[in-house]
């Protein structure tokens, strides 16, 4: 009877050894914190602006993901990505600005890849955001150039991973990779809270190259049906576009991004309840030497009317201009870790800062920032 159940339970486990054998699962993340010193000029007017400095202990897009793949045959593979961001330093989301919890979504998504490209649809960076990312140098720390939500950040881009993407990446052409990506906006209210099917609700388009040591990006992307409904039930503009350029000689690296954004990204308005447009660009540049990297960073916002800003310790004004840059020092202990330091300045609220903008003002801000990175 046991030789008979010991047959029945090898049989049964030669089918599934089969299957792990075609199928590739790899579980893999990052831990990444900062030990932030922040300092900020307050608005008198605003009760909760009463701290001038605060030192702060900051999880950094630190994540755990499983991603994998199974060959399908005649080169199609099926492809899959579950990966969540962790908060490593705070399991309670009310106690710190910005906070998403011990647990939030990254990239997750299924699909198929072959020669023509990749298909894949779930939650993903559109192709605006992957278009520019390798040009973001300071990525996911103090002085990352993304724009950190209404009225927070440094004013910077726009990057956006979107639920419900439906997106194609091409493979290269000699150098050239295309990508595409639409939100059927059936899970988005809009239009006076109304849900609306449109396939395309959202859509974002990019183009990269690549050769040698140079790259180049363009994007496109219209996310007016992903931005909720203002006064008059109308969706408001919200679209912008970039283009983005790098070059890669010896041990220098040397980059910049623009890009031309409508006020409702952004979430200035002014007097009369419009949203304020805006135009954003930034250049960037690293040395290498041995187990070090330094690098700088000067982001300039252009508004195309004043916005309330407040700096230089004097009563808020109005200013067409805000100005953030960064220098840092990375020391990389060994290919998956490494430590380093910021010293970053802004006119708008740093990325991840504890300091709100509550009175909508934007406020000026110098932070020092000391982080570990470790990839596993």
């Amino acid at each position: 009877m046991k030789k008979k159940l010991l047959t029945l339970a090898v049989a049964a486990a030669l089918p599934m050894a089969t299957q792990a054998a075609n199928a590739e699962v790899t579980i893999y993340g990052k831990i990444h914190a900062s030990i932030d010193y922040q300092n900020a000029d307050q608005d008198s007017r605003d009760a909760t602006g009463s701290n001038g400095s605060l030192w702060a202990v900051q999880s950094r897009a630190s994540r755990l993901g499983f991603k994998g793949s199974e060959d399908l045959g005649n080169g199609l593979k099926l492809i899959w990505k579950l990966e969540s961001g962790i908060n490593v330093t705070n399991g309670n989301a009310t106690k710190m600005t910005g906070g998403s919890g011990t647990l939030s979504a990254r990239n997750r998504y299924i699909g198929l890849a072959g020669n023509w490209g990749t298909f894949l649809y779930g939650i993903h960076d559109t192709p605006a955001k992957m278009s520019t990312g390798k040009l973001d140098i300071f990525v996911d720390t103090i002085a990352d150039y993304n724009l950190q939500g209404t009225g927070l950040g440094t004013g910077g881009l726009v990057d956006i991973r979107a639920d419900n993407a439906i997106a194609y990446v091409s493979p290269s052409f000699s150098g050239l990779t295309l990508a595409a990506a639409v939100v059927p906006d059936g899970n988005y209210k809009v239009e006076g809270q109304k849900y609306v099917g449109d396939f395309a609700g959202a859509y974002s388009l990019a183009a990269m190259y690549s050769n040698g040591g140079l790259f180049i990006a363009g994007a496109y992307e219209s996310l007016d049906n992903l931005v909720e409904g203002t006064a008059g039930g109308k969706s408001p503009d919200a679209a912008h576009w970039r283009i983005g350029a790098g070059y890669d000689f010896n041990n220098f690296h040397i980059g910049g991004v623009y890009q031309d954004a409508d006020g409702a990204l952004a979430g200035f308005t002014d007097t009369n309840g419009n949203f304020i447009d805006y135009k954003t660009y930034t250049i960037n540049g690293s040395y290498t030497f041995g187990n070090n990297v330094v690098k700088a960073m000067w982001l300039r916002t252009d508004w195309d009317k004043n916005i309330p800003v407040y700096k230089d310790n004097k009563p808020w004004k109005s200013d067409d201009k805000t100005d953030t840059w960064a220098i840092g020092l990375d020391h990389n202990f060994s290919k998956r870790s490494k430590v380093y330091v910021i010293y970053a300045a802004s006119d708008m609220a740093l990325n991840g800062s504890n300091f709100n903008m509550a009175g909508a003002a934007a406020r000026k801000q110098d932070t020092f920032s000391l982080g570990m990175v470790h990839n596993f």
